[in-house]
């Protein structure tokens, strides 16, 4: 029985760990005094984003354009003259977590915008999506595209033009919050908002030793040469 105590152990803490950030009572998922989480703002007001980032198509390599954006850094990929998508990268370390990027939606379009649905949403040639994360569904912040329509008819041609503007932008509200899914993705990237890196490895160290401990156990048990 002693020999199985460490593995008792690990699976009640991984148990009890997950049971208690699932329960977290949303009224403590960022609010605050200053919160740090994004979320949408009035898109006619361009001004009132606290950091934004513009864009059009003479800054894309192949089909891409990587930029920084509340503490975080975004790739919009652009499918020829056809549609476009936006992902913020998961690193670790510094690195790409295994090619991974939180993929965003676009209001109520999915995760990749055409060309034709700008053209359907456009009011005086400008469209407006608030985004979410594809992951927990917190905000992503606002996407902005619009273009001159005296001289050109859709955003097709303006993108064909690289006359087609985009915008994303990212405002804080008192009522900013952070869903449990991104938090404990954070926590275990590393990568908790205005956390230390210290503190972060600090507290995700336990949870890394036990599944750590679990994996060792599994194959010992499994492998009787081992």
């Amino acid at each position: 029985m002693t020999e199985y105590k460490g593995f008792i152990f690990a699976i009640m803490f991984i148990i009890i760990f997950a049971g208690l950030v699932s329960s977290i009572p949303a009224d403590l998922l960022g609010l605050g005094e200053s919160p740090d989480v994004p979320s949408p703002v009035d898109s006619a007001f361009v001004s009132g984003f606290t950091d934004s980032e513009s864009f059009n198509g003479t800054v894309f390599s192949n089909y891409q354009y990587s930029y920084a954006l509340n503490s975080r850094t975004w790739v919009c990929f652009a499918y020829g003259d056809t549609s476009l998508q936006l992902g913020a990268k998961i690193l670790y370390g510094g690195f790409l977590w295994l090619g991974g990027y939180d993929m965003v939606v676009f209001g109520d379009r999915g995760q990749a915008l055409t060309w034709a649905e700008i053209e359907e949403n456009a009011e005086e040639g400008t469209a407006s999506y608030p985004m979410t994360y594809v992951t927990g569904g917190s905000s992503a912040g606002t996407l902005i595209v619009y273009w001159n329509t005296t001289a050109y008819a859709t955003p097709a041609l303006a993108w064909a033009a690289d006359a087609l503007n985009i915008i994303h932008g990212v405002g804080i509200q008192d009522t900013a919050r952070m869903d449990v899914g991104s938090l404990l993705l954070g926590l275990l990237l590393l990568q908790l908002p205005d956390c230390p890196l210290l503190i972060n490895l600090l507290l995700a160290t336990p949870l890394y030793a036990c599944v750590v401990f679990l994996i060792w156990f599994i194959i010992k048990e499994t492998l009787p040469f081992v």
